[in-house]
């Protein structure tokens, strides 16, 4: 990122026979100097790749008044590092917390859009409120920017945080593949902008990439939260304001966002091996067995959940 100079792109443009190079000597290169024509030297704020020159240089300009120069370089990309130990996990991406890891890990969601709001909204009225074609519009219209820049930074460094960790940690990672546009057309639809949840499945996609890691989409139907992690029971009906809730079969307590995340794992290693280890008796009328038939209905009584499998077993009875 550059913001030294307060020269336009439009300053800098000129006709194509007169369109100086972007002067990137090999010891200026080495060093994280970039030479501008009009702008001078400049350090640049990140490493640069082991290259002697780069392949294309790129300047923008953002809305902010910001300049970004991005470089382009081939590179010999690091073989995997070998290891015995494969360790996975199962990440459950939601609204209040933005992932649940299978391990009980919760990473809380930070919220950046929703926290300055108010003050977004002051500074949009304030600009609404200017005369179009002044000044002081545009110096407002530049204010607007740069609180949403700083909004977008904030969001984007904790996402950056979250998917490095993840694909620094774990040789496997499940995830399901939610259909981030349709969750965005809803009642939540600010909340889900807020949580980019599409920007975490592209960065993990990529990074894994980067990294020789192994990433499994999980197939966004499957039941993950009303299904028991312990006994692959599954409930017909879980209402979205039970965060916990207990297995009438084995008697497990579940926390909702940890019971689904576990359960993505689980069929993320399924769809690895290649093979079908569910039981199918949960979708059959045989899911209960006869010495515990009558205790689980009457738990299912009590809790209020219930599951079709059992009920037809008992009718059939």
């Amino acid at each position: 990122m550059l913001t030294r100079s307060r020269h336009r792109v439009s300053e800098l443009l000129c006709r194509p026979s007169e369109i100086p190079e972007l002067q990137a000597p090999r010891e200026g290169w080495k060093r994280g100097l970039l030479t501008l024509p009009k702008l001078g030297p400049l350090k640049l704020a990140e490493d640069l790749p082991r290259v002697d020159r780069p392949d294309l240089v790129t300047l923008s300009l953002d809305a902010a008044g910001r300049y970004f120069v991005s470089f382009s370089a081939e590179v010999a990309k690091a073989p995997p590092s070998l290891s015995y130990r494969a360790p996975a996990v199962g990440v459950d991406l939601g609204l209040k917390h933005l992932a649940t890891l299978s391990t009980g890990e919760k990473i809380e969601n930070p919220k950046r859009y929703q926290k300055r709001l108010r003050y977004l909204r002051q500074q949009q009225r304030s600009l609404s409120r200017r005369q179009k074609g002044s000044r002081r519009r545009e110096r407002q219209k530049l204010r607007v920017a740069r609180a949403h820049a700083k909004v977008r930074e904030a969001r984007q460094y904790a996402l950056h945080q979250l998917t490095t960790r993840l694909t620094e940690r774990f040789d496997l990672i499940c995830i399901e593949d939610l259909n981030v546009k349709a969750l965005a057309r809803g009642r939540h639809a600010r909340a889900v902008h807020d949580a980019s949840l599409g920007e975490i499945l592209r960065q993990l996609k990529y990074k894994a990439d980067w990294r020789d890691k192994i990433l499994i989409d999980v197939d966004r139907w499957y039941p993950s939260s009303k299904t028991c992690s312990t006994c692959q029971h599954r409930l017909d009906e879980l209402r979205l304001d039970v965060r916990e809730w207990t297995c009438p079969k084995c008697g497990s307590c579940h926390d909702r966002d940890v019971n689904a995340a576990r359960n993505v794992l689980t069929e993320g290693l399924r769809q690895l091996a290649g093979r079908d280890d569910r039981d199918l008796r949960v979708d059959a009328g045989d899911s209960c067995p006869e010495e515990i038939l009558v205790q689980v209905l009457a738990e299912e009584a009590r809790s209020g959940q219930c599951n079709r499998a059992c009920l037809e077993q008992a009718r059939l009875h």
